[in-house]
C-alpha cells in the first residue's frame, strides 16, 4: 500500500500482490496505510482486487456444472413429517411437537408454592424478568424422577418453556429436563402406535414411538400434556 497523507480519496498503489497478507492485517501489520483505513478491508487495494476476483472468466466447465445442478429435480421430503423437540427425561427419551415450544433455557431456580408445590406443581421460576409456573413432568407422566427435577443437575440439564393459546388467554409452564437433543424432522411413516401397557403413560400422553440414533424415543401428545398439567394445577 502507498505512503502519505490520510486522504481518503487519493489512489493507493499496492507495493506488492496481496499486500495484506504481508503486511496487512493477516501479515505482519507494517503497512502505513492501517492508520487510515484501520483494517484491509476497508482499503481501496483490497476492493479493487474483489472486484477482480469476482469479474474474472469463470473456469472451462463451470457454468455448464451448475446448469446440470440446477436442472435435477428437487428433493422430495415427506409431506407429513413432524418437527419435534427430542429430550430426556431420566431414563426415557421423549418428544414434543416444536409448535408449541417457546425457548429452552438453562436450568433456573424454582421458588416453591406454599401449600401448592407437590409431586406435578414444583413452583415458580424466574424466566426474562417474567414469572413461570414450573412443573414436575416425571410426576406427571409417572416417570422416575428425573435428575433435573433435583438439586445438582448434571450440565446436559436444561429447561424447556411451553405454551398453548386457550380462550382465557396463553398457558405457559416450563419444566426441566436432563438432556436435549435438539429439533429433528420426523416422516409420519416412522411413527407407530404407542401400545397401551407402556410404561409411564399413566395419563396416556405418550400416542406414537419412533426410532432415533438406536433409541425408542416416545412421542407426546401436546393436547393432552397440557390438558393434564392444567387439570393437575388447578386442583
Amino acid at each position: 500500500m502507498s505512503h502519505g497523507d490520510a486522504d481518503h480519496r487519493r489512489p493507493v498503489v499496492a507495493p506488492m500482490e496481496d499486500c495484506w497478507r504481508f503486511v496487512g492485517v493477516n501479515g505482519d501489520r507494517s503497512c502505513p496505510e492501517l492508520t487510515t483505513f484501520i483494517h484491509c478491508r476497508n482499503c481501496p487495494v483490497l476492493a479493487a482486487a474483489a472486484r477482480r476476483f469476482f469479474d474474472r472468466p469463470a473456469p472451462e466447465g463451470y457454468l455448464e456444472s451448475w446448469q446440470e445442478i440446477h436442472e435435477q429435480p428437487a428433493a422430495s421430503f415427506a409431506t407429513d413429517s413432524k418437527s419435534l423437540l427430542v429430550f430426556r427425561l431420566g431414563d426415557e427419551w421423549l418428544a414434543i411437537p416444536t409448535p408449541v415450544l417457546v425457548e429452552v433455557t438453562p436450568l433456573r431456580h424454582v421458588h416453591r408454592l406454599p401449600h401448592r408445590s407437590g409431586n406435578v406443581l414444583a413452583g415458580i421460576t424466574n424466566i426474562r424478568g417474567q414469572l413461570q409456573l414450573c412443573v414436575r413432568l416425571g410426576g406427571l407422566l409417572d416417570l422416575a424422577e428425573a435428575a433435573a427435577e433435583t438439586p445438582g443437575s448434571a450440565p446436559t440439564a436444561r429447561m424447556l418453556v411451553v405454551e398453548r393459546k386457550t380462550t382465557r388467554g396463553p398457558e405457559r409452564w416450563a419444566f426441566g429436563v436432563d438432556e436435549v437433543a435438539g429439533i429433528h424432522l420426523v416422516p409420519g411413516a416412522s411413527l407407530r402406535s404407542a401400545p397401551a401397557t407402556i410404561r409411564g403413560t399413566a395419563m396416556r400422553a405418550t400416542v406414537a414411538l419412533f426410532s432415533w440414533r438406536d433409541r425408542t424415543v416416545g412421542l407426546l401428545d401436546e393436547a393432552r400434556l397440557l390438558d393434564g398439567l392444567s387439570s393437575m394445577i388447578s386442583r
